[in-house]
């Protein structure tokens, strides 16, 4: 008999680090752009009808590496993301979530209050 590996977690939301660090010599995502990256793969997302749930955390634990980018759950790191890396994550993203059937608005959590 033949195992089979067990099929990896299907990717439901994408990460991105916002975290501020107020010490001037502490490197930080958003001291490096993050805030913008964010609005950049929400619209991305919102654009291509992407399946998947954008969430900004305060914390990837990866701030001398930043601005970090994580699929979760148990995706890969982006780390050192860039305005550049946008349109191969939201490739990424497209061919691993699929797009939403039908659906004529952008996902409830990427409406503003």
């Amino acid at each position: 008999m033949v195992e089979q590996e067990p099929a990896a977690p299907a990717i439901k939301s994408v990460l991105i680090c916002i975290n501020r660090r107020f010490h001037g010599d502490q490197p930080s995502c958003a001291a490096r752009g993050s805030e913008a990256l964010a609005d950049a793969l929400e619209a991305g997302v919102r654009d291509r009808n992407i399946d998947v749930k954008v969430e900004r955390i305060k914390c990837l634990g990866q701030c001398t590496k930043g601005p970090s980018v994580r699929f979760a759950p148990g995706g890969r790191f982006h780390l050192g993301t860039t305005d550049a890396h946008i349109p191969a994550l939201l490739d990424e993203l497209e061919a691993i979530c699929g797009t939403r059937d039908e659906d004529p608005g952008p996902p409830l959590h990427l409406l503003g209050s």
